[in-house]
């Protein structure tokens, strides 16, 4: 199998996927959530909020009406019933055991680990809190905490990143070891670069 290049949405997606494809010209492309609408040529979409699942693929459409075909992936609690009648858009399902807790580019990653492509190269997905690429799908910005907000919004962001912190480095440590890598930032610290892979 190719590499796979897991696209998320920092400002920072462009210049790393550039990179990555100049180390690796023949891998396939997962955009991650709203970054759905960052990159024409791709292979994959995660929809890492099921629920937006429909949201991320129209936005995809009519940013690029052209593009070549892609898959849409997804995940539910129960794989062998996936809610296929609620989410027609969806092409591939995966269990709940692809969740990580440590942000959908990680589940991407994951995902792309079981369908066998090696290595994943994380882009776009520094997790050093850079924010959002300019034009990115409004449907990337989701934000489940804001029912379980106390106090300073900026206190519970900060704590909530770093819980993703902290399990992506578990990940990192364990089943991504030499597997999956990163092009910049935080994730890129965690996992290293691919081109040390490649040496």
């Amino acid at each position: 199998m190719p590499a796979l290049l897991v696209v998320g949405s920092a400002p920072c997606l462009h210049d790393d996927l550039a990179a990555a494809r100049r180390l690796y010209p023949d891998a396939e492309v997962m955009l991650v959530n709203g970054a759905c609408v960052a990159v024409e040529d791709a292979d994959h979409v995660l929809s890492g909020h099921t629920a937006k699942a429909y949201e991320f693929a129209e936005a995809r459409r009519k940013a690029f009406p052209n593009a070549k075909p892609w898959r849409l992936h997804a995940n539910c609690a129960r794989i062998n019933r996936p809610p296929k009648n609620e989410h027609p858009d969806v092409t591939d399902w995966w269990g709940a055991e692809f969740s990580t807790g440590a942000t959908s580019a990680a589940k991407a990653a994951r995902i792309g680990l079981q369908m066998g492509f090696h290595p994943v190269v994380i882009c776009g997905a520094p997790m050093d809190g850079s924010g959002y690429f300019t034009g990115e799908s409004q449907t990337g910005k989701v934000i489940t905490h804001d029912c379980r907000r106390v106090g300073d919004p900026a206190h519970q962001e900060h704590r909530t990143i770093n819980g993703y912190r902290e399990k992506f480095a578990k990940l990192a440590a364990g089943e991504f070891k030499g597997k999956v890598f990163s092009m910049s930032g935080f994730t890129r610290d965690q996992l290293g670069h691919p081109a040390d892979f490649l040496k």
